[in-house]
Parts: C-alpha cells; sequence; structure tokens
C-alpha cells in the first residue's frame, strides 16, 4: 500500500473527508481503510487508483457504480504501450464516458490544487502559499522540474495530464480560464489532441486577460517519434504548432527557465506597456550584453530618458560617467543608498520607461553582499511607489534562496537571469497586444471546386484541372492552349503571340521540371516544333503551350492539411529557389486582418517584391490577394485536400498569374 499520498493529506491542511480501500487494512497513515468502494459510509468526490494496468478497468467500474465523479489513474503502458495498452486505454474511456465521469490519465501523476488545499497526487511535493499561477504538464518529469527549482513563481495548481483518455488539455484549461483565482497558466505540451477545443479555449484566456505560456518540444523528427511513445498522441510538424501558438496568442517559450521567466513577470499583473526598459547595470561587459540581448527582441527596447531625468540623474554621478539607458551608474560617487534611491526613482517614473530594471548579484558575502542587498532595498522603496514591474536581473540564471525570492515577491520585486528576462518582457509585449480579427472570406465557386475533387477521385492532379481549380476560387491563371499535336500547339502559339512556353500537360504528370517536360522562350514556330515534337516522343500526350511571362519574381504558394491541426498556407520565394533558399512564411487557415502582409515582411524575397536597388515595386496587393484566395479554399474544402502547391505564381508590376500547380486531394478511403 501505497502511504505518501495519505500523508500528504494531512500536511497540505485538507479540510474534507479521506479514506483508503484495501481489504488488508482496516487504518492506514491515520484514515480509515475499506474493503471495497461499495463498502465505505460516503460516496467519494474523487478516487486516485493505485492499481496495476488489469485492474484498473474494474476498479473504475466499481466508482462509477457508487457514483464517484471523478478519478486519477497514475499506471503506465496504455496507448504509448502498444494494441494491448490502446484497447485497455479505450476501455477506460468507455466506462468514464458512460458514467459522466472525469478522468486524469493513465500515466498522469495527479493534481495538486494548493488554493484548495486538495491533492490526488502519487508522489511527494513541497506544501507552500497558493499563488495564482497553474500548470499543466504532459509529463510528471517536468512538472517536479518546474516545480523544484524554487525560483519565485507561486502556483496555484499543477496537473500532469498523461495520455488524456478522457478529460484532456483542453477542460484542464477550460477550468482554469474560469477560475477567477488563475491568473496565468502555464503548459508543457507534447501534442495537441483536441486543437478545436484547445485553441479556442487559448481565445477564451487571451480575451480574460490570461497569459497562456506554453513549452512546446518536439522540434526534430527523433523527439517527435519520443512524444508519440510517450503519450499515444499522434506528433504534428512543430512549424504547425509554432503558428497556431501566434494565431491564437500563445506566449510560446523555448526553454523550462524561459516558462519560468515568462510566468514570474506575468504573476505580478503589472503592466509592462510599450516595452520601454530603464536599466541601471554597473558594468561596461555586461551593458554590453544586455544591448546584444536586446537586439534580439522585436518589441522591447530601452527608453530614451527625458530631460528631467537626465538633469536628476546628472546632479548625483560624476561628470566622467556617460548619462545614459542601461546606466553605468554606481561607481565614483559618495552615499550609496540615498543616490541609489534617487537614480532608482528618476528612472522608474521617467514617462518614456515602462519597465524598471537594475543589475543584482545575489550570492556576494561581505561588505560586498551588504552593498548588494542595499541596491535590493532601494528598488524594493521604488517597486512600491509605481505599477511598472521592477526586477533584479542577475547575471548568470536568476537562481536565489526560495527565502529570499518569496521575500521579494512580497514586495513586487522578481529576479531574473539576463538572458530569460530580456525574451520575457519581450512576449510580454507582444501578448499585451490586441489580436488583429480574422478577416473575410472571398467568394469561391466552392460547389464546383467540390464537384471537382469528387469526380478526380484521390489522384493527385496537375494540368488543365489545376489550373481549373485554382481559376474556380478567383485566382488569376496564366492563359493556357492544351494542345494533342504539333500543329495544334504552333495554331496555339500563333495565338497567344511568341515567345511562348511548352510544357507536359498529362494531369497524371506531377514533376515536369525533375522530367525534363518544361521547354521556355520559344520563339518561333520552328523552335516550338522541335520542343513539341520532342516532349510528344517523350511520351506526352498533352501538352500546354503558354506566353512565356518574364516579367515578374516567381513566388511559391501553398496549402498543407495535417490530420490533426487542419489546413495551413505558406508563401515564399518559389521556382527553382523554393528548396534552395528556404525563404518561406507559414500561417494556419483563418488569417487575421493583416496576416499576408505580415507573412510577405518575413520573407528575404520582399525587397525584391518591393522595389530593390532601383527596380519598380511588383504588385504586392495581387500577391495578397492571391494569398487570401488560398486561404478561402483552406476554410472552405481544407478537409478535401491533403495539399495544393502553386509553383510558380508570377507577380509582375501589375498583377500577378499562376502558371503551375499541383493538387492533392485527401484520401477518401475510409469514407
Amino acid at each position: 500500500m501505497r502511504r505518501t499520498p495519505l500523508e500528504h493529506y494531512k500536511r497540505i491542511g485538507y479540510s474534507g473527508t479521506v479514506a483508503a480501500v484495501n481489504p488488508k487494512y482496516e487504518e492506514v497513515a491515520g484514515y480509515p481503510c475499506y474493503p471495497s468502494l461499495k463498502g465505505m459510509p460516503f460516496v467519494p468526490d474523487a478516487v486516485l487508483i493505485l492499481r496495476n494496468r488489469d485492474a484498473i478497468v474494474a476498479a473504475l467500474e466499481e466508482a462509477a457504480e457508487v457514483g464517484v465523479r471523478a478519478a486519477v489513474i497514475p499506471e503506465m503502458g496504455f496507448a504509448e504501450a502498444g494494441a494491448d495498452g490502446a484497447a485497455a486505454q479505450a476501455r477506460i474511456a468507455d466506462v468514464a464516458r458512460a458514467s459522466g465521469m472525469a478522468v486524469l490519465g493513465p500515466n498522469s501523476g495527479g493534481m495538486i490544487n494548493w488554493a484548495d488545499r486538495v491533492h490526488l497526487n502519487m508522489g511527494a511535493f513541497e506544501v507552500h502559499r497558493p499563488g495564482h499561477v497553474a500548470l499543466i504538464s504532459q509529463g510528471g518529469g517536468t512538472r517536479l522540474a518546474l516545480l523544484g527549482t524554487g525560483r519565485g513563481v507561486r502556483w496555484s495548481h499543477a496537473i500532469i495530464a498523461g495520455n488524456e483518455a478522457v478529460t484532456g488539455s483542453a477542460d484542464i484549461l477550460r477550468y482554469f480560464v474560469d477560475d477567477p483565482n488563475v491568473r496565468v497558466i502555464c503548459g508543457f505540451i507534447e501534442a495537441v489532441r483536441d486543437p478545436e477545443r484547445f485553441f479556442f479555449e487559448c481565445d477564451r484566456a487571451h480575451a480574460a486577460g490570461k497569459p497562456v505560456i506554453l513549452l512546446k518540444p518536439g522540434r526534430t523528427e527523433a523527439s517527435q517519434e519520443l512524444a508519440t511513445a510517450h503519450t499515444g498522441a499522434l506528433a504534428a510538424p512543430y512549424r504547425f504548432y509554432r503558428e497556431l501558438f501566434k494565431k491564437h496568442g500563445v506566449v510560446r517559450v523555448d526553454s523550462l527557465e524561459e516558462l519560468l521567466a515568462s510566468a514570474m513577470l506575468a504573476q505580478t499583473g503589472r503592466p509592462v506597456g510599450e516595452g520601454r526598459v530603464g536599466a541601471v547595470c554597473p558594468s561596461g561587459g555586461l551593458i554590453q550584453m544586455y544591448v546584444d540581448e536586446m537586439a534580439k527582441c522585436e518589441a522591447v527596447r530601452y527608453a530614451e530618458f527625458q530631460p528631467e531625468t537626465v538633469k536628476s540623474i546628472r546632479s548625483i554621478i560624476p561628470p566622467e560617467i556617460v548619462c545614459r539607458n542601461p546606466l553605468d551608474a554606481y561607481w565614483g560617487y559618495d552615499g550609496a543608498e540615498e543616490s541609489s534611491k534617487k537614480i532608482y526613482k528618476a528612472i522608474a517614473t521617467d514617462r518614456n520607461v515602462d519597465v524598471f530594471t537594475v543589475l543584482h548579484f545575489p550570492n556576494l558575502n561581505g561588505p560586498a553582499g551588504e552593498l548588494e542587498d542595499t541596491y535590493a532595498a532601494c528598488a524594493v522603496e521604488v517597486a512600491a511607489a509605481t505599477d511598472k514591474p521592477v526586477a533584479l536581473l542577475t547575471p548568470v540564471d536568476g537562481s536565489i534562496p526560495l527565502t529570499k525570492a518569496n521575500d521579494l515577491l512580497d514586495k513586487n520585486i522578481i529576479v531574473l537571469g539576463q538572458r530569460e528576462a530580456f525574451r520575457a518582457l519581450d512576449r510580454a509585449v507582444k501578448w499585451a497586444r490586441p489580436l488583429p480579427p480574422i478577416s473575410e472570406v472571398p467568394l469561391i465557386d466552392r460547389v464546383r471546386m467540390a464537384k471537382q475533387l469528387h469526380d478526380l477521385g484521390d489522384k493527385p492532379f496537375s494540368g488543365r484541372p489545376a489550373l481549373d481549380f485554382l481559376a474556380a476560387a478567383g485566382i488569376p491563371v496564366v492563359e493556357s492552349r492544351f494542345v494533342t499535336s504539333v500543329d495544334a500547339a504552333i495554331s496555339a502559339a500563333n495565338e497567344l503571340g511568341y515567345p511562348v512556353v511548352a510544357k507536359i500537360g498529362d494531369t497524371g504528370v506531377l514533376h515536369r521540371t525533375e522530367l525534363s517536360g518544361v521547354v521556355t522562350n520559344i520563339r518561333d514556330a520552328k523552335e516550338l516544333s522541335q520542343a513539341a515534337t520532342k516532349l510528344f516522343a517523350a511520351g506526352s500526350q498533352v501538352l500546354i503551350v503558354q506566353p512565356f511571362v518574364r516579367d515578374g519574381t516567381e513566388m511559391i504558394l501553398g496549402l498543407e492539411t495535417d490530420p490533426v491541426l487542419g489546413s495551413f498556407i505558406l508563401v515564399g520565394q518559389g521556382g527553382i529557389w523554393t528548396e534552395i533558399m528556404e525563404d518561406v512564411a507559414l500561417r494556419p487557415a483563418g488569417l487575421r486582418v493583416g496576416e499576408p502582409e505580415r507573412m510577405l515582411d518575413e520573407l528575404r524575397v520582399q525587397k525584391i517584391l518591393r522595389g530593390f536597388r532601383g527596380a519598380p515595386a511588383l504588385d504586392v496587393d495581387a500577391l495578397t490577394g492571391t494569398l487570401t484566395r488560398l486561404d478561402a479554399i483552406a476554410r472552405s474544402l481544407g478537409d478535401q485536400i491533403r495539399s495544393i502547391d502553386i509553383n510558380p505564381l508570377i507577380v509582375r508590376k501589375n498583377g500577378a498569374v499562376a502558371v503551375d500547380a499541383l493538387i492533392v486531394p485527401a484520401s477518401r478511403r475510409n469514407e
């Protein structure tokens, strides 16, 4: 019998009724023990089932029969462990859903609720004063790592979701959004099993002013395979998660340290404004590092001091010290405490400053340590007189004794490592900005396009049907002639005007360039006759003859549908440069207002699009309009399409035109 969970009820201070179930005992850890749930004199609100895999279903069935409303299952060996485990997990889900029971797990280390002094948790944990930061973790080790740092995050809840057979991360997130005691939501999320509901709750959290701060592993194929093995969830590409987080206002972090730093900043509840930082840093070398770190950020910057601030500081520091931000201002003057108070106050009250930071060395002893305590006390006095965030920045990792961290938190001071601090501020400023609304969907001929997909079945297609498909969505396509003989090709070219392009037009030929199936800049009938004869001799049944579009830049536009996360659209440098340059921007379908323009801003090729070194600007509006049309296809027909590849789309001085496309329908084999 595992005594630890029962013993922790005494430590956490739970005031409700607690009992154990085991036919071998009458009492465990001072609590009554009964032979079965049916033999208990009361019906528990929730149970922690510490049984092996084969016995868990029977225990859950008994709990459902007596009316238990919630359960936690820590045992491993279910969906993450093969077919037998998946079948056992399915039985758990069936029992829970039939009875309306909430179930954490299997493979869940449980939950801790410091706010209400209750837990259903298998291992040991620290009992501390509750705060307002909640944690969802899909792994027990990450929960231990975060809770055991002593960095100064005040947790309200910590829940390990496990395999999410019944109650998933979306359910937990909804609970936290609705809990008035929770102000910040953190998560270690390996996979999102119910994206629609999960990201709906992320939207609700953003609207409620509750930051959702998530760390998502799985950035490599090897890591994605481990995620599948760990929780039994289907792993989607990380780039899709990255863009979904951005769309739904999630604060995406890259490490546990950055998660903690962002949580510490958010839990203060103090607004970061425009992210203009005022900093005191008495070290020339560290100031250089400060400036370098700030250069990596997008939304924060160093404030330009107001003239009265400069005047106030100048009256204190020696003339040889330059008065600038960050300020190197500890050396060369007497009366460190009074002078520091005046300098800190001058900077923190500057109208141009949104966040005030002070360099801090937390582990010095002797006179140097006493001086650091003096500087910290000066910062505390400033924090009491302003509602701006005030942070002590340590040069390394922000670790200080927990008692000191808690004492400073009580006085509205947070301690952050230098590197994580700037990233946390940058993310906080971006999170505070309002999310643009979802753009309206332009009209497309959905009925015609859906019929075309149905008639062509599961097979990928290019050529005429692909261009017709794009045209039905309002995407401009190059004028084309589809011919079956050399003479017909020459007649088509005479109508279109030279120069022309001749390419293989068979619907099933998907990659023409690799087959030497495209001949460009054909200048007359003789050249066309030679090219067409060669292409027909190679086995082509149909040729496409098109005007040779010379003026413009080749772009690639695409649509890709993930079976879990839905449809995404992309734009990038096209033609032969696509794979070489890897210059691509990606977004989930359902673009927000202004999103196409922001996608182009991310591309290196945008300099060419907007005119570079005297070259004329190209029709960016036509390109963004095509992106909007592609988004309309994704939103209307994304579940019927695996991918669309428009390459190239040629953006010209006036207009843009698609000259080739490949469309891969979604499989209908399971219909």
